[in-house]
């Protein structure tokens, strides 16, 4: 076993491109470190609907140039065995995060080199504004190297269809077989003399036409967590005639090793604490923040003297109102339907059938609503929410802020506060309170031993609740592709259990509704319920 572990490394290194990663591996196996090379050879990254992510490293296990070489040449022979009639179209940006700019480079390098027309974006940019460059381009696909709120040490690989949309399955497997086969990294020529170009203003000029300031100024309190958006959401405020948001200095400028907080995701807690600290000094009227690499936001409200993080279903239930909202105020119709995910609560389809839309669900992630057609707003809880479909068929956290700045301009106006809209929506379709769970283990096969054993001896009874229902979610669920995962439904809640896959842990999708009516007096009601039920799961799941 460590001569076959020697031999592949070996291998790797005479191979690597890179001359700091080379020299790494070859003193790896001078000392005979085992442990470490058994963790940077654990196999070939894995290359899903997500791209690639993981630690910068060396090896075949980890983010680096080698890597980046051969998932470049696996893409481009995709590609170019797709459209055998003509040259492909390739966008490439990049994030601030640690080796982004070489990534990009090397992308641009293969390919040049395979034969593809290639554009580069300008470094340092918002996922969201490669998503649309595809699209403005008219290009094949994009590649966009990010990590997105993954620690520091992280970089990914992300890549974008011709719809400027997330890769969806069997791209991604048959993109992954291709890599497989791929030279070894300094077999690869890298070729100069791709396209720079610049396409931010556009950018700019669309997100500025979704929205007005029509309905008066607000203060507005932003962070872009170390991350590449405050830029990009300062010039989009101001072609949209918004006054400038007041930044939490510490943060607005890219910093790749996001010094002011443990993890650069505005879900952790204690991640928005700087951001709520300035909302209160400044009596804010709404707070917003962005993840480092722009695709995601998250909203913090005042609430009696405090501030107060919306979840993601809460900003979800909101964004739906506003759109329906706006379009009744502009004597405009909307067509076509919005999307939740079906881990996602599931108020904003019955919001969008209650209007005269259509309301659906889809598997999680966003790229499954970037396939669909007549989308008007898709979001799933993770704080994802695409909501100009037309031009950015993916997250993109910088259009949703600027509809949330729209949103709070007119509740300022018409001196209407957020949780009275949450009022008025709960009255009419029942209070909907959602909550996760996420459960760590000693290896990714109990995750999945454990959600076999619920499909297979499901429970009639969790705490309280009966369980009505019991949905296999690998054979298929809602008209939806199978996907891992089990889904119990009792008379007013639903409970979605998943495996990671790729990390040994279970998350837990919990949702409680009630009928409508009093939205006080529901609210108090779905509360405890939630709680209850979220007793009762962690049990069920800490003692199989």
């Amino acid at each position: 076993m460590s001569k076959d572990l020697i031999s592949i490394a070996q291998n790797w290194a005479d191979h690597d491109p890179d001359e700091h990663t080379k020299q790494q591996i070859l003193n790896l196996i001078k000392n005979n470190d085992l442990g470490k090379l058994g963790e940077l050879f654990a196999g070939d990254l894995e290359f899903g609907t997500a791209g690639l992510r993981a630690e910068i490293d060396a090896g075949q296990s980890r983010m680096n140039r080698a890597v980046v070489i051969r998932a470049t040449y696996g893409l481009c022979q995709y590609l170019l065995k797709k459209y055998p009639n003509k040259k492909p179209k390739l966008v490439v940006g990049n994030d601030a995060r640690h080796l982004s700019d070489q990534f990009a480079q090397d992308v641009c390098g293969v390919a040049m080199t395979l034969g593809l027309e290639v554009f580069r974006l300008p470094s340092r940019i918002p996922t969201p504004v490669l998503a649309f460059g595809v699209r403005h381009l008219s290009a094949e696909a994009g590649v966009m190297i990010t990590a997105s709120h993954n620690p520091p040490r992280d970089n990914g690989y992300k890549v974008y269809d011709h719809l400027g949309a997330g890769i969806i399955p069997p791209m991604d497997k048959e993109i992954a077989e291709l890599i497989k086969s791929a030279p070894m990294a300094n077999q690869i020529k890298l070729t100069p003399g791709w396209t720079e170009i610049d396409i931010t203003d556009k950018y700019h000029e669309r997100v500025s036409q979704i929205v007005n300031n029509s309905f008066g100024q607000i203060k507005v309190a932003f962070t872009p967590m170390h991350g590449v958006g405050q830029e990009t959401f300062d010039k989009c405020m101001e072609l949209a005639g918004f006054d400038p948001s007041i930044n939490v200095k510490e943060q607005t400028k890219p910093d790749p090793d996001f010094p002011t907080v443990s993890f650069p995701n505005p879900e952790e807690p204690g991640a928005m604490d700087l951001l709520l600290k300035l909302a209160q000094e400044i009596s804010a009227d709404v707070a917003i923040a962005n993840d480092p690499d722009a695709d995601r936001c998250a909203v913090a409200i005042p609430e009696s003297g405090k501030w107060r993080v919306l979840t993601g279903d809460e900003l979800g239930f909101l964004i739906a109102w506003w759109l329906i909202k706006r379009a009744e105020l502009n004597n405009s119709q909307l067509k076509g339907q919005m999307v939740a995910s079906i881990v996602s609560s599931s108020l904003v389809p019955k919001m969008a059938v209650a209007h005269g839309l259509k309301g659906a669900t889809t598997l999680t992630g966003v790229k499954w609503m970037g396939h669909l057609d007549e989308l008007i707003f898709g979001y799933e809880e993770a704080i994802g929410y695409c909501t100009d479909p037309e031009y950015v068929r993916d997250k993109d956290g910088i259009s949703v802020a600027l509809r949330v700045v729209e949103l709070f301009s007119y509740l300022k106006q018409d001196n209407i506060s957020a949780d009275q809209i949450f009022n008025r929506i709960y009255e009419q379709f029942g209070v909907h309170l959602t909550k996760q769970l996420s459960f760590r283990f000693d290896s990714v096969k109990k995750a999945i031993d454990i959600t076999k054993k619920l499909i297979t001896n499901s429970p009639s009874q969790i705490g309280e609740f009966i369980v009505e229902k019991v949905e296999d979610m690998n054979e298929g669920i809602d008209g939806l592709p199978p996907t891992s995962g089990i889904r119990l439904l009792t008379k007013n809640a639903r409970i979605i259990v998943r495996p990671s896959g790729t990390e040994p842990k279970l998350k837990c999708y919990l949702e409680v509704t009630t009928k409508p009516g009093n939205p006080q007096e529901n609210k108090a009601i779905a509360k405890k319920e939630l709680d209850s039920l979220a007793d009762s799961v962690h049990q069920l799941l800490t003692s199989i």
